[in-house]
């Protein structure tokens, strides 16, 4: 459980969020709808393609940091106050929570969700398409700013860009289910991939 003095923050992010993939689950009236889960690196677009994704499939768009933030406050805040460990701890949380529910959703985790093995679990659980977003490191650079307002790749952006990449791609390729490489790609273009990625087996029944 949270800790107390996040309590209420808690509690009202889960209603709010209850409420919302309610309307999702009674929109799909019981037909087959799909959790899409978007994970990968920096500069892949999860938040982009995500909103995209959403509008797309008409469904609710959650991000995992948004969540996060509404019940402990900024992100570097918290990581700078309580760790890493701690963040990782409540982030899978906030993640579980999510992926606990039946209703349909895009979720949007934050690139280093992967890393904690409960989250890499809830991830490969039912009920989910997990996608990997990929992106080559020109393009993840040009799209977050060459790391200005990333104070994580301060210094060497392409270097730390590689090093953060080489831990946690092992982990994006262990849970995802299909890989959609953005690079190049409008947010709609990459929504329109992982449509057809998803739905591929069904498509091909249908149109051989």
């Amino acid at each position: 459980m949270p800790g107390p003095v996040s309590l209420c923050a808690w509690e009202a992010m889960t209603g709010a969020l209850e409420a919302r993939l309610a309307t999702a689950a009674a929109a799909a009236d019981g037909a087959h709808a799909p959790r899409i889960v978007l994970v990968g690196p920096m500069g892949a677009g999860k938040t982009t393609v995500g909103r995209a994704l959403a509008a797309t499939t008409g469904l609710p768009f959650v991000d995992a940091d948004e969540l996060f933030v509404q019940v402990h406050g900024p992100i570097p805040e918290f990581f700078a106050a309580r760790g890493e460990a701690a963040f990782r701890e409540e982030e899978a949380r906030v993640i579980a929570h999510v992926l606990g529910r039946p209703s349909p959703c895009v979720l949007s985790c934050g690139g280093g969700a992967v890393l904690h093995p409960a989250t890499r679990r809830a991830l490969r659980g039912p009920g989910s398409d997990v996608v990997h977003l990929a992106v080559d490191e020109a393009e993840a650079l040009r799209r977050v700013g060459g790391g200005a307002g990333r104070p994580v790749l301060a210094g060497d952006p392409a270097g730390t860009w590689r090093s953060i990449l080489a831990e946690r791609e092992p982990f994006y390729r262990e849970v995802a289910d299909l890989v959609v490489d953005t690079t190049g790609l409008t947010a709609a273009e990459a929504a329109w991939r992982i449509v057809e990625g998803v739905h591929r087996p069904r498509r091909s029944e249908s149109h051989p």
